[in-house]
């Protein structure tokens, strides 16, 4: 080889190498532009579409540290930061996001290397197609044991021109699919909160039961001190000392399931929360509360509009549609361009070789397997569009369910709140009765037992209003963690 010969192939290598590197920066600029920077699919996990706050990504594990006393956006925050169903459907969710670029990098030009080492005999093998001439001159050469040297480095590249629609239908279901996901998760952490604050609203509820039954404990433990000092001055009877303490067993036996009440109270917070804690705290107890406007039409606009997981629905059948067409595309052939480029010898320097391709690939017959792979598609597509119908249609139903439960509440509270009312007055009447003489122990016990009972209520019907806007704020999309603080705002300015 001349040195005109040789700088001439040099230069031609560096041109072939120019030419390749061309091809990978084109190929990136198309990358970019085809999928921009940020995310493809909306906000993050556990956002809010409504401009309010955000409903945060979990962070990272870390010591739990719970107050003493434990307000409800304490216990959300721990909720979003270590519950473990939500951690787990956001890290699927960032899984399905990677789907996406593992189809973007069908558009990207694939290059591999490698290099080898043989040490070998080099024996010539007859093969079929060696013309018979050549034959007998070969087999009288013997067999020898020698050995040689035989380096060999390549590098190989692939690229696919087009496809026909395999590749973007892969890359919008990828897309739609993180879609689906992410709404899950978000989905995931609404019910989570509105699960932590009927768990936390049940517990404050017991609280003031355990209150209750200890005031009338203290109750029925003076009436039992009154009917002992009176019957020993002959004013009462055996009857009414045995009464008081049957009415002060009672009063102690419910005071004990309402402190048990408690206990499970809390272990069902900590479950709703997503730890385990053996610290014993309490929660803020108030029989006051914000009425909530139950605007049916405007509630189930904002729901069809918000639901995360009507969303979810909707993107799922979108991802659906996608696999379909790409079973479609799929009749189509696909376009691409190898190359190669390969140095070998026995001795070094290595000659270099080089080859470009184009490639064609055309499906002809496969056991009818695409068509198979088709209607399956059209299938899971019409599936996922029933799956998003009985979606809307659970959601038109839950809202109203909601709104009857939610006013009913409120009369439960106003017609409770009256009952409390009167069962003081008939104690009052019934305790003044007795100390003159023209009431029985029967009457008073009675009107202790009422107003004992009407405590209950009160507690009961306004925690049972919470629970129900809790239930009714879910349901409408709403985000739980965005309301609390609303409230938690408004009680403030209206102390």
């Amino acid at each position: 080889m001349d040195m005109t010969t040789r700088l001439s192939g040099e230069f031609g290598l560096a041109e072939r190498l120019k030419a390749l590197l061309l091809t990978v920066l084109r190929m990136l600029l198309w990358l970019v532009i085809l999928y921009p920077t940020g995310s493809p699919a909306g906000p993050l996990p556990g956002t809010s579409s409504d401009g309010g706050s955000y409903l945060l990504a979990p962070k990272k594990e870390s010591t739990i540290h719970l107050p003493s006393r434990l307000s409800l956006l304490e216990a959300m925050s721990v909720t979003i930061e270590h519950h473990p169903q939500y951690r787990q459907m956001v890290h699927t969710a960032q899984a399905n996001k990677e789907i996406i670029g593992e189809a973007l990098s069908n558009y990207m030009p694939h290059l591999s290397a490698g290099a080898g080492y043989n040490y070998e005999t080099g024996n010539f093998v007859i093969t079929p197609g060696i013309p018979a001439f050549f034959i007998d001159q070969l087999t009288s050469v013997p067999n020898s044991n020698q050995t040689y040297n035989f380096y060999e480095a390549s590098f190989n590249l692939t690229q696919t021109i087009f496809t026909f629609g395999q590749r973007i239908t892969q890359v919008r279901q990828a897309k739609y699919a993180y879609k689906s996901s992410r709404d899950q998760a978000r989905w995931t952490l609404v019910n989570l909160l509105a699960s932590v604050e009927t768990a936390y609203d049940t517990l404050a509820q017991n609280l003031l039961l355990v209150e209750a039954a200890k005031k009338t404990v203290e109750d029925y433990r003076a009436q039992l001190q009154v009917a002992q000092a009176e019957y020993q001055i002959g004013m009462a009877a055996k009857f009414d000392v045995l009464n008081a303490r049957v009415n002060l067993s009672n009063a102690q036996l419910n005071l004990i399931t309402a402190r048990n009440n408690v206990s499970t109270a809390r272990v069902a917070l900590n479950n709703a929360m997503g730890i385990e804690s053996s610290v014993s705290y309490t929660v803020d107890t108030d029989l006051s509360y914000v009425p909530f406007r139950a605007d049916y039409q405007k509630l189930i606009a904002q729901a069809l509009r918000n639901r995360p997981d009507l969303s979810s629905a909707v993107n799922q059948k979108k991802a659906d549609l996608q696999n379909e067409r790409y079973y479609e595309s799929t009749y189509m052939p696909s376009i691409g361009m190898t190359g190669s480029y390969t140095y070998a010898s026995m001795f070094f320097p290595l000659t270099y070789n080089w080859s470009v391709g184009a490639t064609i690939s055309i499906p002809i017959f496969s056991g009818f397997l695409t068509v198979h792979q088709e209607r399956q598609a059209q299938k899971t597509t019409l599936a996922a569009r029933d799956a998003e119908e009985n979606v809307r249609v659970g959601i038109v139903a839950s809202i109203r369910q909601d709104i009857y439960n939610l006013n009913t509440a409120m009369e439960r509270i106003r017609t409770t709140q009256d009952l409390l009312s009167q069962a003081k007055e008939s104690l009052r009447l019934a305790a003044g009765q007795y100390q003159v003489g023209v009431g029985s122990a029967v009457a008073l016990t009675q009107a202790e037992a009422d107003l004992a009972a009407a405590r209950a209520q009160v507690v009961q019907a306004v925690y049972g209003y919470k629970i129900a806007r809790a239930t009714l704020i879910r349901d409408s999309g709403l985000d739980p963690l965005t309301e609390a603080k609303r409230r938690k705002n408004r009680e403030e300015q209206g102390k």
